[in-house]
């Protein structure tokens, strides 16, 4: 298996919980969030300044749209925000409140469609679909913890990680709608979170605990590693004008003071340029008007 390694972080950003990075090609900007803080990153490589949007709420992940709005899924609904204007306010609230649940990892479908999942107690947990006419329905639920989601570039299979059962399942699709779960992939240390596919349909796989990214074949085998300083990366995109620089989100939460301390770059941002090209992330299509509440 190749091996690549990081030894130093492109920003030292301090995420407490960095998540949800995002590739714009129109604005050449990565966005990502730190989800507890309810922060939106924003960062132009051609540009010295890192800004940070306070959202107001806990914020599980964002989707580009087909304007320049952000689609954001927040602690317990959605919201559209154009970064720089007020905090948002979410059109519709779908987790409610007081169930120790709220809304994670997330992904725009071929279709564009916004496929969203939730995290909470054991097996309480739902993956939901927010359909172009911004009706909400539920896709998966006995869910723990969902977290990175991806399609096979033939159309045929949608992967789905469940970071409780330390493990990335395969559905067949018919149509746009999962069915047949079979175990995709399991590490042999730490828990998949976050993941892209990149040209040629292979998995980039950020492993929580595990202190590296692992690339995937369509198979689910172990191509290649990326071993990092710190040991919570997050999730992964492919970015830059050309695709070729993967960049990688980070966590210190809940680490160890001990840990903390051998982790100087813990919830840091991280980027490698590679040889293989990533995929252009799918815009959120809205066909309807939202309105605020």
């Amino acid at each position: 298996m190749l091996t690549y390694q990081i030894d130093n972080p492109l920003i030292n950003c301090e995420n407490v919980l960095g998540e949800s990075p995002l590739w714009d090609p129109s604005r050449e900007t990565l966005f990502w969030v730190d989800i507890d803080l309810g922060l939106l990153y924003e960062y132009q490589p051609s540009s010295p300044n890192l800004k940070v949007h306070h959202i107001g709420q806990k914020l599980g992940c964002i989707a580009l749209t087909e304007t320049d709005n952000l689609l954001l899924a927040t602690e317990f609904g959605f919201a559209f925000y154009r970064p720089g204007d007020p905090t948002p306010a979410n059109f519709m609230d779908v987790i409610p409140h007081g169930v120790g649940s709220m809304f994670n990892d997330g992904k725009v479908s071929p279709d564009g469609e916004f496929w969203v999942g939730s995290k909470g107690p054991r097996r309480t947990s739902t993956l939901y679909r927010l359909s172009c006419d911004l009706t909400c329905s539920i896709i998966l639920d006995g869910i723990s913890i969902s977290n990175g989601i991806g399609w096979s570039l033939d159309g045929k299979f949608f992967y789905h990680t469940d970071s409780l059962d330390h493990a990335i399942y395969r559905y067949s699709l018919q149509g746009s709608e999962p069915t047949r779960k079979e175990l995709f992939y399991t590490p042999p240390l730490g828990t998949p979170d976050g993941l892209t596919i990149d040209s040629d349909g292979n998995l980039w796989v950020a492993i929580w605990d595990g202190g590296r990214v692992v690339q995937l074949s369509p198979e689910g085998k172990e191509i290649a590693q990326i071993l990092l300083p710190v040991s919570r990366p997050t999730s992964v995109t492919f970015g830059g004008p050309d695709l070729r620089t993967l960049y990688i989100t980070s966590a210190s939460v809940d680490l160890p003071e001990d840990e903390k301390s051998a982790q100087p770059y813990a919830g840091a941002l991280f980027s490698m340029r590679m040889d293989v090209v990533g995929l252009p992330v799918n815009r959120f299509i809205l066909r309807a008007v939202p309105t605020n509440k």
